[in-house]
């Protein structure tokens, strides 16, 4: 029946274009959590501000600030960031 066939050739289109989009999700949800950990890094840092942090990787001061509240509710410190990153997205510690 070429209905059929039509339908299925949407429906296998539709499901591949799903897969991509949770594959797209999630590369998108890590890239924000490296994100994050990199911010929480730079802050870190002696003499670091939410203006200068938010300046140098052109971030708004509110978004920095943000990052901060939301990041230390889930981690206690940069490194516990960084082993969670490397632990669930394959990242090597020298990339974060």
């Amino acid at each position: 029946m070429n209905g059929g066939s039509r339908y299925d050739m949407h429906r296998d289109r539709a499901r591949k274009a799903i897969a991509r989009q949770k594959e797209a999700s999630e590369r998108e949800r890590e890239a924000r959590v490296a994100r994050d950990i990199e911010v929480l890094a730079m802050l870190a840092t002696p003499g670091a501000s939410l203006s200068s942090v938010a300046a140098d990787v052109g971030l708004s001061k509110s978004m920095v600030a943000y990052i901060e509240r939301t990041a230390r509710a889930s981690f206690e410190n940069a490194e516990q960031a960084r082993a969670y990153l490397a632990k669930h997205s394959g990242a090597s510690s020298e990339a974060v």
